[in-house]
């Protein structure tokens, strides 16, 4: 019988919001310090205890805001990286935008999520494509984008000549000398982060906030991120239907509202000289 997809007992600790908590406060008990992916070039920091703690919203920056601010109230750095062309949210788009600046506001890392196969299905060089949306993104949240990493690496090319720029959290560096660990599809890629803690000096932890949002296994949770999803979109086009009503009925007098605006606002004719008479005596 396979095992079903989502979270399995014999990996280690229930991943939810509360145990994450419980992780972090274990974590800091222990002596471990939290830096950021883009302070890793090329080093690590001289304390015996790291816990690199990263990030990839492929999801919802909704979920991501909740465990910032678990991380936040434990005084806990870590980096999110945004996927600028996910299907399932955009990060210009309230309530998404919100969640991330103040994902921002509280101090974290904002790095650059991408997918190699959007740029090479679209005919785009893989490598520009990542310079572009980088720029896009710092542009978009007022932000310096100072690492990248990438989605689903397995399956696609490693995009070389990036590394003068950005600091890759995919790197030999921080993936051979860090301990590496991830929660992808909802399983731990060998023990949990749970057994790693205390036994292991320095950790790379890749945690996917979505995977950590509900006590649910992976159908279950993307399924209630699809539903709510949906809800807002349903709100937002009701908002939408109202708000065209209300302009439809008072549109004549929106419409003497804007010409009286842009009359105020439009600079005053230029008043031409006076022609004066020939001076006296000539």
């Amino acid at each position: 019988m396979h095992e079903p997809l989502g979270r399995s007992s014999q990996r280690g600790q229930e991943m939810s919001l509360e145990n994450y908590r419980m992780l972090l406060t274990k974590a800091r008990r222990l002596g471990y310090v939290f830096p950021v992916v883009s302070e890793l070039r090329g080093r690590l920091p001289a304390q015996p205890r790291v816990l690199l703690l990263r990030h990839d919203i492929d999801v919802s920056p909704l979920c991501a805001l909740e465990m910032a601010r678990i991380e936040h109230s434990l005084s806990v750095r870590s980096s999110y990286f945004v996927l600028l062309h996910s299907p399932f949210y955009h990060p210009g788009a309230p309530p998404h935008i919100d969640a991330l600046r103040e994902i921002v506001d509280m101090g974290f890392e904002l790095g650059l999520h991408f997918d190699v196969e959007f740029f090479r299905s679209r005919g785009i060089d893989p490598s520009e494509g990542v310079r572009r949306d980088a720029r896009v993104l710092e542009s978009l949240l007022g932000i310096r984008v100072r690492s990248i990493s990438q989605h689903r690496p397995a399956s696609s090319e490693v995009l070389r000549g990036l590394h003068h720029r950005f600091v890759d959290a995919y790197s030999p560096h921080l993936t051979h000398n860090l301990h590496y660990i991830s929660d992808s599809g909802f399983r731990w890629r060998g023990a949990s982060l749970e057994q790693e803690i205390g036994l292991h000096q320095r950790i790379h932890a890749l945690i996917h906030p979505a995977t950590w949002a509900w006590p649910l296994d992976m159908e279950e949770t993307y399924r209630l991120c699809a539903e709510q999803a949906g809800s807002r979109v349903r709100a937002a086009f009701d908002e939408f239907i109202a708000s065209t009503h209300h302009y439809l009925a008072h549109r004549p007098h929106l419409d003497r509202l804007r010409l009286e605006r842009e009359q105020r606002l439009a600079p005053a004719p230029r008043r031409r000289p006076e022609a004066r008479g020939p001076s006296a005596g000539l």
